[in-house]
């Protein structure tokens, strides 16, 4: 409950911080083609099997395969000049952020599948959720430029 607590208040404190959206030019045009690209993005796109470690690796590939797609769309769109810091830092945060989840994603499967013991088993809600939320940090940093540059997360994990 701390956590959803914590998250909640950096939330309620970056919508406290947004920025006006551009009205017009190259910043809104920007703001609203990463906008088509990124808005309702999933964190995978396909279906997987579940219940085996192949199917925990098929979805982490899949996770930085999405993602890299829409990526690559988002760095083909030219970035006005003065966006062109924020932007850079916010895709590859975006990368981070992919490769975290896929790289958690995988290790929430061996976790739960290391859990033989009725100790290990104990243990396994805590492990579970600093897997969940080990990416929070990396997320709050692409959120505060997600505000900046108005524009949605772009791995489907936000």
């Amino acid at each position: 409950m701390l956590v959803i607590g914590a998250l909640l208040i950096a939330s309620l404190a970056l919508a406290a911080t947004a920025q006006p959206a551009p009205a017009a030019g190259p910043a809104a045009e920007y703001s609203v083609a990463v906008a088509q690209i990124c808005a309702g993005s999933l964190l995978f796109d396909h279906a997987h099997a579940v219940g085996t470690r192949a199917g925990a690796l098929a979805v982490a590939r899949d996770i930085r395969a999405s993602t890299a797609r829409r990526l690559a769309r988002v760095a083909a769109i030219p970035v006005p000049a003065a966006l062109r810091p924020i932007s850079r830092r916010w895709i590859a945060l975006q990368r981070r952020l992919a490769e975290s989840y896929a790289r958690d994603w995988v290790r929430i499967y061996d976790a739960i599948a290391a859990a033989r013991t009725p100790v290990e088993r104990t243990q396994l809600a805590a492990r579970l959720e600093r897997l969940v939320h080990e990416p929070d940090s990396l997320r709050l940093a692409a959120g505060r430029l997600e505000v900046k540059l108005h524009v949605p997360d772009c791995t489907g994990g936000g």
